[in-house]
C-alpha cells in the first residue's frame, strides 16, 4: 500500500530476494522500479497487485537468481515490464506473470535470456497498444561480456511458456477475468494470500491513487542540495524524515565534534540490507533503545525526534545531539548503523574507539593489521580535497601493499575529507567476490561530493569497490587488485560534476572499471589496466563527457572507452599505450553504442565529438 514518488532514480531494491511487494504504485519510473539481486535458485519475490508508468527501460529488473512472481499489475507506457539481466552472467531466472494490464509497450511485456536457460510462464496478459506489432516475450543472447543481442520473440516453451488465448492486445479489458483484490486498499495489513487481478490493474485506478506525474529527476542545471542528491543515489532505499524536529536536529548534529561521530542525516554509510525507516510524521519518542541481538543492552537517546532505521541484526541506533558511545561485541561486529550514522567500530575482541584508526561515520567494525601504522583520515574544509597532482603514463608496476585493513560495512569519506589509506590494502571481511549482484553496500569506500580518497590498495574482498553516488569526487593513487563487478562506480550530480581519477590502477575486471552513471565529466589521467572489459562506460539515457589520457592498458576485452551516440556522450582521448598478449593490433579504444533498452554496439575509431582523438594519440603494441 505504497506509491513510490517521482523523485528518486531506483525505486524500490529487493538486494537478496524472497521480498513481497503487494499494492505498490510507481508514479514516474526513473531507472527500474523493483531491482531484484542476490538470493539462491530456489528464492522466490512476489509483486502483486500495483502499477509502474512512464519507464523508459525496465519496471522490474532481475539480476539475482531464483524466481519473480507478477501477478495483478498495470503498467502504462513502459519499455519492459520484466527483465532477466542480459549482462549479469551465466545464471537461470524464472518468471511467471499473469492478471496483467499493459498500456503502450515500447519493446516487450518480458524480455529474458535464452543461452542462460531463462523460463517465462505468461496467462492472462492485456495489452492496449498503438503500435503495428507487440512483443509479448522477447528473448535474447546475453553478454556477460558486453552487449545483449536479441534473437526473437513469441511461444518458445521452456523459454516463453503461453498460447495465443493467455494474451489478449486491444481487447474489452473490463472482459478480463482474475482473482480479485482491490489495488487501492488501504488496508494496513499485507495479507499474504493475497493474489492479483487484471480487470482491478487499471489506468483508472492508477489516477485515484497517483497525481502529479514530472520527471524523474530536478533540471540538471539546477545545483542540488546535499539531501536531494544523497535521496538520488540512494540504492539501498530509506525513507528521509520531513518534520521540522528532524531538520533541526540534523542541523544541530553536524556541528558537533568529531569526536561524536553522529550524525542524523542517514549516512551512506547505513547500507543495511533490510533496513527499516520509520514513516514520516511518526517520529520515535526520546527514550527510544537501541537493542543488540547478542547483548541486550540499551543506547540512551537525547534527541528529539530520532530516526529508527533497524539493521539485519534487528537493532536500531537512534542519534543524540551530545553524541552517543555504542559498544558492539566481535559478535555484533556486522550491524549496521543506522539512520543515526553512529560510528561503531569494532575490534574481534570488543568495541574500541581509537586515536590512531578514526573511521568518522564507518558502520561496522574495522579489523586493521598494518605495516606501515593506521590510516589516517582528515577532515577539512578547505580545498585540500581538490587534487592538484596530475597523470602520467604508468609503466605497469603494481604497488607494494603496506598493510591490510578490512571492514564490515562500507567506509564514508565525508565532503571535504581527505582519506590518505598510506598504501594500505583496504576489503571487506564479510563479503567476497560470489554469486549476485553487489550494491553499494557491497562497497569498500563510500565517497561524499567533495571527498578525496587517496593511496589506497582495494583488495579482492568485495563487489563494487569504490562508490562516488553524489560526483565530484577526488580518486588519486588507488588501486584495485581484483575487480569484482566494477571498480568505481560515478553517479548523480549535476552537468557541472567532475570527478577526476588520477594515477590509479586496476586489474582483473571481466567487465567495467569505471560505470558512469550520472551526470557531468569524469576525468581519467594516468591509468594502469590489466585484463579488463572496458577501462569506462558510460550508462544510462542522459550525455556525459569522459577525458583519458596517459593510459596504458594490457588486453583490453571489449575496449578502453565505450559511449552511447544517440545520448550526445563525448570522449576525448590522448596518449593511450595499449598491449595485446596476442600481438594483435585491432583494438577497440573508443566504442560507441545505440543507448537504450537493449543497447547495441554501433561501431569504433576516432568520430567527432563522440570520440575524439587521432591515430597519433594512441599506440599498440609499441
Amino acid at each position: 500500500n505504497v506509491i513510490i514518488g517521482k523523485n528518486q532514480m531506483e525505486g524500490v531494491h529487493c538486494d537478496k530476494h524472497d521480498c513481497t511487494i503487494e499494492n505498490v504504485w510507481w508514479d514516474d519510473v526513473c531507472e527500474d522500479a523493483l531491482s531484484v539481486k542476490g538470493g539462491t535458485a530456489s528464492s522466490v519475490t512476489t509483486v502483486t497487485g500495483g502499477g509502474a508508468r512512464s519507464a523508459d527501460d525496465k519496471v522490474i529488473q532481475h539480476n539475482g537468481f531464483g524466481t519473480v512472481k507478477i501477478d495483478g499489475f498495470y503498467g502504462e507506457d513502459i519499455s519492459k515490464l520484466y527483465r532477466s539481466c542480459g549482462t549479469c552472467g551465466d545464471k537461470q531466472r524464472k518468471v511467471s506473470v499473469s492478471n496483467v494490464y499493459v498500456v503502450n509497450p515500447g519493446n516487450a511485456v518480458v524480455t529474458v535470456n535464452k543461452n542462460w536457460n531463462d523460463e517465462a510462464t505468461l496467462s492472462n496478459v492485456w495489452v492496449k497498444s498503438s503500435g503495428d506489432k507487440v512483443k509479448i516475450c522477447q528473448w535474447s543472447q546475453g553478454n556477460a561480456n558486453g552487449e545483449p543481442s536479441i534473437l526473437g520473440d513469441g511461444p518458445s516453451p521452456p523459454l516463453c511458456q503461453y498460447s495465443e488465448s493467455d494474451v489478449h492486445i486491444n481487447g474489452d479489458v473490463s472482459q478480463a477475468t482474475g482473482n480479485s483484490t482491490s489495488s487501492s486498499s488501504t488496508s494496513n495489513e499485507t495479507p499474504s494470500s493475497s493474489t492479483g487481478s487484471s480487470s482491478t490493474a487499471t489506468q483508472d485506478g492508477f489516477d485515484h491513487l497517483v497525481t502529479g506525474v514530472g520527471v524523474c529527476r530536478a533540471d540538471a542545471s539546477q545545483p542540488e542540495s546535499s539531501e536531494t542528491q544523497q535521496q538520488q543515489a540512494e540504492e539501498a532505499t530509506q525513507q528521509t524524515q520531513q518534520s521540522s524536529a528532524s531538520a533541526s536536529s540534523k542541523k544541530s548534529d553536524e556541528n558537533d565534534d568529531a569526536k561524536n561521530e553522529e550524525q542524523t542525516v542517514p549516512p551512506s554509510g547505513s547500507t543495511s540490507s533490510a533496513e527499516s525507516a520509520t514513516p514520516s510524521g511518526s517520529s520515535t519518542s526520546t527514550d527510544s533503545a537501541t537493542k543488540s541481538s547478542s547483548t541486550g543492552s540499551a543506547t540512551d537517546t537525547s534527541s528529539n525526534d530520532s530516526t529508527t532505521q533497524s539493521s539485519t541484526a534487528g537493532s536500531s541506533t537512534q542519534s543524540s545531539s551530545a553524541g552517543s558511545a555504542t559498544n558492539t561485541s566481535s559478535k555484533d561486529s556486522t550491524t549496521q548503523s543506522s539512520a543515526a550514522g553512529s560510528a561503531t567500530q569494532s575490534s574481534t575482541t570488543g568495541s574500541t574507539t581509537t586515536g590512531s584508526d578514526t573511521q568518522s561515520s564507518t558502520a561496522g567494525s574495522t579489523t586493521q593489521s598494518s605495516a606501515a601504522g593506521s590510516a589516517t583520515q582528515t577532515s577539512t574544509n578547505s580545498s585540500t580535497n581538490s587534487s592538484t597532482s596530475t597523470g602520467s603514463v604508468p609503466d605497469g608496476t603494481w604497488p607494494t601493499s603496506t598493510g591490510s585493513v578490512k571492514f564490515t560495512a562500507p567506509h564514508v569519506i565525508k565532503a571535504g575529507e581527505v582519506f590518505d589509506g598510506k598504501m594500505q590494502t583496504f576489503d571487506r571481511s564479510d563479503i567476497t567476490c560470489t554469486g549476485g549482484e553487489g550494491q553499494k553496500d557491497t562497497a569498500v569506500f563510500l565517497v561524499e561530493a567533495g571527498g578525496t580518497l587517496k593511496n589506497a590498495i582495494i583488495g579482492k574482498n568485495q563487489k563494487e569497490g569504490v562508490h562516488c553516488d553524489d560526483h565530484d569526487c577526488t580518486i588519486e593513487n588507488v588501486w584495485w587488485d581484483d575487480v569484482c563487478e566494477d571498480a568505481l562506480s560515478v553517479k548523480g550530480g549535476t552537468a557541472s560534476s567532475v570527478t577526476t581519477v588520477t594515477n590509479c590502477g586496476a586489474r582483473s575486471a571481466s567487465d567495467k572499471v569505471v560505470q558512469h552513471n550520472g551526470y557531468g565529466t569524469v576525468s581519467i589521467d594516468g591509468f594502469y589496466a590489466e585484463e579488463f572489459g572496458k577501462l569506462y562506460r558510460s550508462c544510462g539515457d542522459i550525455p556525459r563527457t569522459v577525458t583519458v589520457k596517459n593510459v596504458y592498458a594490457v588486453n583490453p576485452l571489449v575496449s578502453v572507452v565505450t559511449v552511447n551516440k544517440n545520448y550526445g556522450d563525448k570522449a576525448t582521448l590522448s596518449n593511450i599505450r595499449i598491449k595485446t598478449s596476442n600481438g594483435n593490433s585491432d583494438v577497440k579504444v573508443c566504442q560507441w553504442s545505440q543507448g537504450g533498452s537493449t543497447p547495441s554496439n554501433l561501431g569504433d575509431g576516432p568520430s567527432g565529438t563522440l570520440c575524439q582523438y587521432s591515430e597519433s594519440d594512441v599506440q599498440i603494441n609499441q
